[in-house]
């Protein structure tokens, strides 16, 4: 990942922590994920390849921060709790204060050792330990030109952050694919590790679909348009013939594609 990149995510990374630490922790309700990493982005703004859109609809930036945050919750830095939104803890609070220099903070989230109030680094010591921090984290892999079956010798033993156990296209179509409609536990996509997307091929005739994304058999965790959760539906205009789905659990985004190999 360049260096820019990676500088630039650890930047919104500490915008995560600052956003989430200006909230008040008495208010009813919490700041939600869309609402985080969107106040992040807009402090550090996506430049260059950042502002590229990936195969699942995200810009490569806004999926890398996503994918980073991870960091942040292992650290014990902030909490995620779905239809709760996000939190920052009490340690996390810490960090910001004890680590204003953001090498300093990425290298105590990534437990490295750092003395607080330390001295920042040199120039060439920041970009080492911002990039061991980040470069696991952040990662943004591209859709294989060839068939996104798995490869041998390049399947990961697991995600680089948490995915559901079931993903399903559910809305209009299912009764056309000889399944109900709006069936939460029908039309399941297949978990692709090599480009962590989820992924369905149909060949679906022609006609005008609305539909959602249902996790692990419920409508309790749906997504709707704009990746917004409970949001609304998705809908297409669709010629007939088959028609790849892409879900990226990252940014909660669906793609539909033409009959592509991915």
């Amino acid at each position: 990942m360049a260096k820019n990149s990676i500088e630039n995510t650890a930047l919104r990374l500490k915008a995560v922590l600052e956003v989430l630490a200006a909230e008040d922790p008495s208010a009813e309700r919490r700041i939600s994920r869309g609402e985080v990493l969107s106040a992040a982005v807009t402090r550090v703004p996506l430049t260059g390849t950042e502002a590229e859109t990936l195969a699942s609809g995200a810009a490569r930036g806004e999926r890398a921060l996503a994918t980073a945050t991870g960091k942040l919750v292992k650290a014990g830095w902030i909490t995620k709790e779905g239809r709760a939104g996000w939190s920052i803890t009490a340690s996390g609070r810490r960090a910001l204060q004890d680590f204003p220099d953001t090498a300093d903070l990425l290298a105590a989230m990534n437990g490295k050792a750092v003395a607080p109030a330390a001295a920042s680094p040199a120039a060439a010591e920041v970009e080492e330990v911002v990039e061991e921090a980040l470069q696991d984290s952040v990662a943004v892999p591209e859709i294989p030109q060839e068939h996104h079956g798995a490869h041998a010798g390049t399947e990961r033993p697991e995600p680089s952050f948490p995915q559901p156990g079931a993903v399903v296209i559910a809305g209009t179509l299912g009764s056309a694919l000889g399944q109900a409609d709006w069936d939460p536990a029908g039309l399941q996509l297949t978990f692709d590790r090599n480009d962590e997307l989820w992924k369905l091929t149909a060949d679906l005739p022609a006609g005008h679909y609305e539909y959602k994304v249902a996790l692990d058999g419920s409508w309790e965790e749906n997504y709707g348009r704009h990746g917004h959760r409970d949001g609304a539906n998705m809908d297409m205009a669709h010629d007939g013939g088959p028609l790849t789905f892409l879900y990226d659990h990252a940014t909660h985004t669906v793609v539909t594609k033409p009959d592509v190999n991915v």
